[in-house]
């Protein structure tokens, strides 16, 4: 592969590990209105297209009324606590700041809410080591719609056929497919390797130093 001038990353499930958190928050809305909880390894399949997403999937059919209700509870819970166990996946430091040394700019697009995107990135890699950060604002604009990629692409001054979209699910892979960019899936996240390859990843890697060595560099030990 040539060596990307451009890398965007998905937040959670491939930045970080952030699905206890939100696990934690869905759970304690959906035990409120009085509907069955999930276990953890659930809500690897629930997440990944944003809380209304999330709550369609977590509540059965005959309770899909509820859902709007929860959504709000859990998205106003969830801002209480987005932090309590949320970290970066082991090695993803390491490889951020080798993408970083080696002039690779990095971008950061997630469904996740715009500010909460930005609090959770600035937590951990603070001083505007990512070049740009952009959660969810409108419903239109959600991966896999590419729209978010492309705006970065143009602000950075950047071709779509220069840069790499990484992460963790299928709708990262069809959002990089459908900004013209190398879709790369990492199998550390929520999601197993077999749904990044049937979604049509150019590649998966399964460690952080591994995409830094695609990318052209050597993960900072």
């Amino acid at each position: 592969m040539d060596r990307p001038r451009l890398l965007i990353l998905d937040l959670d499930g491939t930045l970080v590990d952030s699905l206890r958190d939100i696990a934690e928050a869905t759970n304690e809305c959906l035990d409120l209105l009085a509907l069955p909880t999930r276990p953890l390894s659930d809500f690897r399949f629930l997440v990944g297209e944003g809380f209304p997403a999330l709550g369609r999937r977590a509540v059965d059919e005959s309770h899909q009324h509820l859902v709007p209700r929860l959504v709000d509870l859990a998205r106003a819970r969830y801002r209480t606590r987005f932090l309590r166990h949320t970290v970066p996946f082991p090695g993803v430091r390491e490889m951020v700041a080798s993408l970083r040394t080696a002039g690779i700019r990095l971008g950061v697009v997630s469904n996740k809410p715009h500010d909460l995107t930005t609090r959770i990135v600035n937590a951990f890699w603070p001083g505007a080591v990512f070049d740009a950060v952009q959660g969810y604002l409108r419903e239109e604009w959600r991966k896999p719609n590419p729209h978010h990629a492309l705006e970065m692409c143009r602000t950075l001054d950047v071709p779509p056929p220069d840069s790499w979209f990484i992460g963790d699910t299928a709708t990262d892979i069809l959002t990089g497919l459908r900004a013209g960019m190398r879709a790369v899936g990492v199998s550390w996240g929520f999601r197993p390797r077999s749904e990044l390859e049937q979604a049509g990843a150019h590649t998966v890697v399964d460690t952080p130093a591994a995409l830094a060595a695609l990318a052209g560099c050597r993960a900072a030990r």
